[in-house]
């Protein structure tokens, strides 16, 4: 009896160290998609439409809680704790197979996602049309600006930066009809001075890359990339448990 007793206690300890050690170092995951082709192309950056559906189906099947970028932020903001297995899903450039390939897939299971759109490469061949755009928008996917050109804004002068932020969110916003106010950094580039910009425009959240320290500033969320070659279902699991980051390398801005 003594003995059994020692054991509950000693898996007691070690169940409690565990659970304290995850909700200390649990950081909700941000998915970031690029392409989402017919088939992998063998880019870095794409994933093929059956990948993406095992994925998607995955969080449904195992009851993660999917929520789009706004109610993240929102949830951020209230410093409330949130839940674990929640998940966002995001996607850069604004490729026209997001609509025609990934949407079907977010649409059949339910699934919020957000797309960070290249305004300039709006309606030009392989990309989002306007028309993309509205019916995304109506259907649960967020758009948010990925700059007008996908500039490098630390390589740019003040104005020219302010200028890609400004014209690409009145563009998106004049499609929309709404205000849009989720942004997305070309290539993960941020500083500090671009930070107080993106909120100077009047954008509410940011995502980015490498950068992101401390960890949950709205202005600074980091994001996990998913490709083909490390997309694969325990990749995949290991990348949505919440401790992904832990002991990756931080950029502080």
């Amino acid at each position: 009896m003594k003995l059994l007793k020692k054991r509950f206690w000693v898996v007691f300890i070690l169940i409690s160290v565990f659970f304290l050690f995850y909700r200390a170092n649990f950081e909700t995951p941000i998915l970031m998609y690029h392409e989402v082709g017919d088939r992998w192309d063998g880019s870095t950056t794409s994933v093929s439409a059956a990948a993406f559906k095992r994925q998607m189906e995955f969080l449904r099947v195992h009851r993660y809680r999917v929520i789009s970028l706004t109610d993240f932020l929102k949830e951020l903001k209230t410093d409330r704790k949130i839940s674990f297995k929640t998940v966002v899903v995001t996607f850069d450039d604004g490729y026209l197979d997001n609509f025609k390939n990934a949407f079907p897939i977010l649409k059949q299971l339910d699934l919020p996602a957000t797309i960070f759109m290249i305004t300039e490469n709006i309606n030009r061949e392989g990309w989002l049309a306007e028309e993309d755009l509205r019916i995304l928008d109506d259907s649960g996917v967020s758009i948010g600006s990925h700059t007008i050109h996908h500039a490098f804004l630390p390589s740019l002068s003040a104005k020219e930066a302010f200028f890609e932020l400004t014209e690409s969110k009145k563009r998106l916003e004049k499609i929309l009809g709404h205000p849009v106010t989720l942004f997305s950094y070309p290539a993960g580039g941020v500083t500090k001075e671009i930070k107080e910009r993106v909120k100077k425009a009047g954008y509410e959240g940011a995502v980015t890359t490498n950068y992101g320290k401390p960890k949950n500033d709205p202005y600074l969320l980091h994001r996990i990339k998913v490709t083909e070659a490390g997309g694969n279902l325990f990749s995949f699991w290991i990348k949505t448990s919440g401790l992904y980051h832990l002991g990756k390398r931080r950029i502080e801005v």
